[in-house]
């Protein structure tokens, strides 16, 4: 009697050879750690190896059909665009066919066919996946966290410490594939310790909710364009309990990626908008260097797994890297209305420690939140009064704190007129490193990058502008920058400044 495995590399050979009934010709074929996808016309046919490994089973027929069925449902939820439904391949008379008449030997998932070139990963190597792109990315992943339920009976502290040893279990069964010996033990020792330290605040987090059902694979590869729109596909379906966990740790596959290709800035842009979209609290950034090496050792595992050596260093490395943790500092960066003090804080963020860069804080953006509005719709004038500013600030020198005590770089963004709020920022550094920067640019410049801006956070126009003053007592720990020079310049002026208050 034939195998399963034999059946279904003879239905391989017959969708790429063009010989499958309602898979036109000509036929690509790609091939995933999990899976064959032909592409065919329009659409693109998804269909589950037969394999067998720690962490997954598709070595049945009904497995598989289990398989797809569930990557239906699953990612209906942030692909329903794309996702058709389950078909049988069934064999009759010698031949394949996608739900024909004969004997169902096996199953598919059917999806619209997309352009390849609008995935996220090409994207990035064509230099075209801007940061808005990434953060319209992460707004729907808010928007999906925040419409799952929450699984109080899910993601426990002993949950990974399970997904430790699992990887553990899967490198070593590559390694043994390939006559080799497991090489992450120093990686998988780090994330044991670091387990210990963070435990208490997972367990908290999941009695608040914070567990829920999330993708679970989000790299870059799963992620593309869709008319215009970016949409999360191919979210992991074979098992349930893998992919229930913190919604910070679904987010940290997509930072660690991100990562790993270099786009810093991207990470960090992505880092601090769900941060904001989500109402984050500040001290969950403590979780983010053991997730997103996490997510490294997740990818590295499955790399030794498929005999991608070379690959599997690099995750390695780069998930070391991740829990490198250094002495967090607060930066604060002031100035009147368009200096550009935003512009400086957000690059500056990028080039700061951390899985993701520096926590951004703008007041601009806390206040939006508070009146219950988008970044981009005005506040009204009950906005600033005196006690709403109280109100801001305060939060930002609440959130800062918390930001600073979580082990992370913080940069707050706001104008710092008054001196008291430049005294209580300063304070909230609490013993670690304070740093403040005030932006200063003549009039005229300020007055027309305010008038060019654009969908931006502040409310600030020319007449405000026009009205500000300079306070006369920045001195201490702030240093006056001259703003009316190119953002490389000021960025590196303060990165250098930082370095030497480092000594």
């Amino acid at each position: 009697m034939i195998s399963e495995e034999q059946l279904q590399d003879d239905l391989i050979h017959a969708f790429v050879g063009g010989q499958v009934a309602g898979a036109p010709a000509p036929v690509d074929h790609l091939r995933t750690h999990l899976s064959h996808v032909f592409l065919a016309g329009n659409r693109a046919i998804k269909l589950k190896r037969a394999i067998k490994l720690p962490f997954v089973d598709f070595s049945s027929s009904s497995q598989r059909r289990r398989a797809c069925e569930a990557e239906i449902a699953v990612n209906r939820a942030m692909a329903g665009e794309l996702y058709l439904g389950v078909e049988p391949i069934t064999h009759q008379a010698g031949r394949f066919e996608i739900a024909g008449e004969g004997q169902a030997v096996d199953w598919v998932v059917v999806m619209r066919r997309f352009d390849q070139d609008e995935q996220f990963d090409r994207l990035a190597i064509a230099g075209a996946l801007s940061r808005s792109i990434v953060e319209d990315a992460v707004r729907g992943l808010v928007e999906a966290h925040a419409a799952a339920a929450p699984a109080l009976h899910a993601g426990y502290s002993a949950y990974y410490r399970q997904i430790i040893h699992k990887l553990r279990d899967t490198e070593a069964h590559g390694a043994r594939a390939l006559g080799l010996t497991a090489g992450s033990a120093a990686l998988f020792g780090h994330l044991d310790e670091d387990l210990v330290r963070i435990g208490h605040l997972i367990e908290a987090r999941r009695r608040s909710g914070k567990v829920r059902r999330g993708h679970g694979d989000l790299h870059l590869r799963n992620l593309c364009l869709w008319q215009g729109k970016p949409l999360a596909f191919d979210a992991l379906e074979f098992d349930e309990a893998m992919a229930t966990s913190d919604v910070l740790y679904d987010l940290a596959f997509l930072l660690m990626d991100l990562r790993r290709i270099g786009l810093g800035q991207h990470a960090n842009a992505a880092m601090n908008r769900y941060w904001d979209a989500a109402g984050e609290n500040e001290a969950a950034l403590a979780l983010l260097p053991f997730f997103t090496s996490l997510r490294a050792a997740v990818r590295m595992a499955v790399a030794v797994e498929a005999g991608e050596l070379t690959e599997a260093h690099l995750y390695r490395t780069l998930g070391l890297d991740l829990l490198d943790r250094a002495r967090p500092k607060l930066i604060a960066v002031g100035g009147l209305s368009g200096t550009g003090k935003s512009t400086i804080a957000q690059a500056l963020a990028a080039c700061l420690l951390g899985p993701a860069g520096a926590r951004l804080l703008r007041s601009d953006v806390i206040r939006k939140r508070r009146a219950g509005l988008s970044l981009d719709m005005r506040a009204g004038e009950a906005s600033y009064a005196p006690e709403r500013r109280c109100e801001i600030y305060r939060e930002l020198v609440c959130r800062a704190a918390a930001a600073v005590g979580a082990g992370a770089d913080v940069i707050a963004d706001a104008t710092f007129r008054a001196t008291s709020t430049r005294e209580v920022i300063a304070a909230a550094a609490g013993h670690m490193p304070f740093a403040g920067y005030w932006l200063s640019a003549p009039l005229s410049v300020r007055l027309a990058r305010v008038a060019g801006r654009v969908h931006d956070a502040s409310d600030a126009d020319v007449h405000v502008a026009q009205a500000q003053n300079e306070p006369a007592d920045i001195s201490g720990a702030w240093r006056v920058i001259d703003a009316d020079r190119p953002v490389s310049i000021i960025v590196a002026e303060i990165l250098e400044d930082l370095a030497l208050r480092d000594r």
